[in-house]
């Protein structure tokens, strides 16, 4: 080894420890469970409502009505942590907690439109939270001046801005001293209380007061109590652990949190008279130890729910930034230092928390952000729920107590909270969350992650495939099912594709083949690099279309293989389209048939005649008169014809063009004839009149985009009157010649056609086969009857004449069910021959061997 690459190698290895150094330090700045997930929820969630409206809401439903009323609540925040849970621990959660679980499994619209708005909630809240703090301190203080609690909000939240300036570290130490006070409050408020505690005075307060609110409001006042078990979740780009943190330190705030609650709802009902609940906000100063220690409650309550906003918020925004979904928040994106600390959007956080202060009349805005949070919480549980039910071969959470009807009802009970609480407010907030989605939909080009999105449309598309193969097709819901052979030449591959979205008329499916002619590892990769140019083409111009490349021996084998291939289930190709110049006016006889190889397959095959002449008389979309002429040969090809015709006019490029039908014969009662049908069909084309059936290229001359007859014979096209197609080519307008292999019926009516037929003769089939078997009971009965008079004539117990007259009836009665099965035999022959589903005749066992009847699947 030479001596430069000794100092190379010693330089990677350098570099790599160096790395390895990096990332343990980092991973060491990481919080863990109790400090990043289970503190700021719990702290959150032993907010203000806990010392200063518990008592209150108490006092208004009672002691039983209040327990509901808590169930319901804290249902809601659990059911919402088990989704949350299945998601966390399903993927590798990075930071932006709630928007970060929500786009990545619903996508960026409703994961951006969630994510915005849960962050303006949060630096909103960090204004609440601060102004109750304010509150809390000039009451404190008895201050008497009307500013001072906002002045000191003020204050607060510069001081906030510093903590998460510092980082999380520093922010999450404070929290574990503000959670010393809160725990000391506590103890005031049960050392103080335990000794007023009385089962009389909770039998007193079972029931709701006669003069108390109702419950939903009540309810109102209280749910904001258990809203806070998300707050940790923002923090989940600061832990070492995500998935299992979130989990852990949730469910465990949770827990905690709703024994607390538990307890102070029991002893508030056991200690205050109902009355003096209601009458009294500060209830739990007056029981406590000492009132001071409430007050320390309070301030702490109030303060950890800052910093748990404070934290959270420029997190949601930073990831959101990051994500590039919004191209004005872009610069929020930037972190400082190995932690990747956000202070660019703390910034931000900190400005919107002091202009919420500086509004003044914050209590309208309230109920917004509190549906705000809501629709988070129900979103979590939606995605959950979309996860599994779309049957996500991904979706594999390690959390074992899911369920998908756990996160259905948490969706369901999120709606009915909104609902219960304040509808205007939740439809403002809907609204908002709406139209950020759409704005959203439209505005986001380039998806940076995978979502659950195509799990979800694939497990629909499922479901509707099985649905459509129970329903019978008819011409009734003909739609083109089109496979275009792409040519090598770009300009007629455009026009190509450009024709068959034509067609399309947004009602089809369109897919565009190409056929890559050869064999071995060679041709498989150069199809594969096909078939992406294709589907890059198609991406731009035609995104409802779609593009692949196979490989065949030949061009004909491709054909064959491509239409027997596309499609699922219900859906299989009844449109093949080919352009002129690119196959079949080439000289080998192999191209020449691959019409042909489509017509085999029971397609209707259509050629585009599009020479640079007649494509640039194509109209643009705003042109006012635009004419679309179908050349009417006969009724099979011309109401397939006028049905492509029209599907046209659905798109924009020949939206508004006249359709005008010319039928090609010299009787002059065959264009009312046809009119008629047209009529009956509610098509708005025009019958002009007959025309001479040699005249196609003279009566078309004038149009923009004709549509005309065609076959297919010995390998050549021959066009109307069996003109070859080579022979007017040249001067032929933007041409699709077609010749149909499945005739459609215009005006088929919902009980007529082939499943009317098909379902007529079923029941006539069974009918006859019920008659038949009646038939059979009754000469079987006869022939009984006639056997045993027979016997008794031996035995000389009867005359011979009435074994004479037995033994007719039984014939007589054979005979007529011979018949009667006869007849439901041929009845269900012409069952078999409207079913498209039964085979006809007997397999060769080389290719398949029948199952026995009334034999089992294995």
């Amino acid at each position: 080894m030479g001596l430069s690459s000794t100092h190379r190698m010693k330089g990677r290895m350098a570099a790599a420890t160096d790395h390895a150094q990096t990332d343990a330090s980092h991973d060491a700045e990481k919080l863990g469970t109790f400090g990043g997930v289970f503190t700021p929820s719990l702290l959150t969630i032993l907010g203000l409502v806990l010392f200063l409206r518990l008592g209150f809401v108490t006092g208004n439903l009672g002691f039983r009505q209040m327990m509901l009323a808590f169930v319901l609540a804290t249902s809601v925040s659990v059911l919402t942590t088990v989704s949350l849970a299945a998601i966390a621990t399903n993927l590798r959660v990075g930071g932006g907690g709630v928007y970060f679980l929500i786009s990545r499994t619903l996508g960026a619209a409703f994961g951006g439109a969630i994510g915005l708005v849960l962050y303006l909630a949060m630096s909103a809240s960090v204004a609440f939270y601060a102004i109750g703090l304010g509150e809390a301190v000039a009451t404190s203080i008895d201050a008497g001046n009307a500013n001072v609690p906002r002045l000191i909000a003020a204050g607060v939240i510069v001081f906030l801005l510093g903590l998460a300036w510092l980082g999380a570290d520093i922010a999450t130490r404070l929290q574990y001293v503000v959670m010393a006070c809160m725990i000391v409050a506590l103890i005031g408020y049960f050392g103080g209380v335990i000794t007023d505690l009385s089962l009389d005075t909770l039998s007193d307060n079972l029931a709701k007061p006669d003069d108390g609110d109702g419950f939903w409001v009540s309810f109102a006042i209280f749910f904001p109590a258990v809203t806070g078990f998300t707050q940790g979740v923002a923090m989940s780009g600061d832990l070492k652990t995500p998935g299992k943190s979130i989990t852990t330190g949730t469910f465990g705030a949770i827990w905690i949190s709703s024994i607390v609650y538990m307890l102070a709802i029991v002893t508030l009902a056991m200690a205050v008279p109902l009355d003096e609940l209601r009458g009294n906000t500060s209830i739990m100063r007056d029981l406590a130890l000492a009132p001071a220690l409430i007050d320390i409650g309070v301030m702490a309550a109030t303060l950890s729910s800052a910093i748990a906003s404070i934290l959270g918020a420029p997190r949601v925004l930073q990831r959101l930034a990051a994500d590039r979904l919004i191209g004005p928040l872009q610069p929020f994106a930037k972190g400082a230092g190995p932690a990747n600390n956000p202070r660019r959007a703390a910034a931000l956080t900190t400005a919107l928390a002091l202009g919420t202060v500086a509004l003044g009349d914050l209590d309208r805005v309230a109920p917004i952000i509190s549906m705000f949070f809501l629709a988070s919480y129900g979103m979590i549980n939606y995605a959950t729920y979309s996860e599994a039910r779309s049957a996500n071969t991904s979706f594999r959470p390690r959390f074992r107590w899911f369920d998908w009807r756990l996160s259905l009802l948490g969706t369901l009970a999120c709606i009915g909270v909104i609902v219960a609480i304040d509808p205007v407010a939740g439809a403002l907030a809907g609204l908002a969350v709406f139209g950020l989605y759409r704005y959203l939909r439209r505005s986001v080009h380039q998806v940076r992650w995978a979502d659950s999105t195509q799990s979800f449309h694939a497990a629909e598309v499922r479901s509707h495939l099985r649905a459509m193969v129970q329903h019978p097709s008819s011409s009734r819901d003909w739609r083109p099912f089109t496979v275009a052979f792409a040519p090598r030449g770009p300009v007629r591959r455009e026009r190509l594709a450009a024709a068959t979205s034509w067609i399309e008329g947004g009602a089809g499916f369109s897919t565009v083949v190409r056929v890559v002619a050869g064999r071995g590892a060679v041709a498989r990769k150069h199809a594969t690099r096909v078939g992406q140019k294709l589907m890059g083409e198609l991406a731009s111009d035609y995104p409802t279309m779609y593009g692949r490349a196979i490989v065949a021996a030949d061009l004909r084998e491709g054909v064959a293989a491509a239409l027997q291939s596309t499609g699922l289930g219900p859906i299989r190709p009844n449109l093949a389209l080919f352009h002129w110049r690119s196959h079949l006016s080439e000289a080998s006889p192999e191209q020449e048939s691959m019409a042909q190889t489509a017509l085999r397959f029971g397609c209707n095959t259509g050629i585009l005649v599009a020479s640079d002449d007649a494509w640039e008389r194509v109209p643009q979309a705003a042109q006012a008169t635009k004419k679309i002429l179908v050349w009417w040969a006969d009724d099979k090809s011309g109401q397939l014809l006028v049905l492509l015709a029209w599907m046209c006019t659905r798109d924009s490029v020949w939206e508004g063009a006249q359709i005008e039908v010319y039928v090609a014969s010299i009787d002059e009662g065959d264009a009312g004839r046809v009119a008629a049908l047209l009529d009956e069909a509610r098509l708005p084309a025009v019958v002009a009149g007959v025309a001479d059936p040699t005249a196609f290229v003279a009566t078309t001359a004038e149009a923009d985009l004709v549509f005309g007859p065609m076959r297919i014979r010995r390998g050549q096209a021959l066009g109307p009157a069996d003109t070859p197609v080579e022979a007017m080519a040249d001067v032929l307008p933007v041409t699709l010649l077609v010749q149909v292999a499945a005739p459609v019926d215009l005006d088929v009516q919902p009980d007529e056609g082939e499943v009317a037929a098909l379902a007529e003769a079923r029941d006539r089939a069974t009918e006859a086969t019920e008659r038949a078997d009646e038939l059979d009971g009754d000469a079987s009965r006869l022939i009984v009857t006639a056997e045993m008079t027979r016997l008794d004539v031996a035995a000389g117990q009867a005359n011979p004449e009435v074994v004479e007259a037995a033994t007719k009836a039984a014939a007589v009665a054979h005979r007529n069910y011979l018949d009667a099965r006869a007849r439901a035999d041929e009845a269900w022959r012409l069952v078999r021959e409207l079913d498209p589903t039964a085979a006809d005749g007997t397999l060769d066992e080389q290719l398949w061997i029948e199952r026995a009847p009334g034999r089992p699947a294995p």
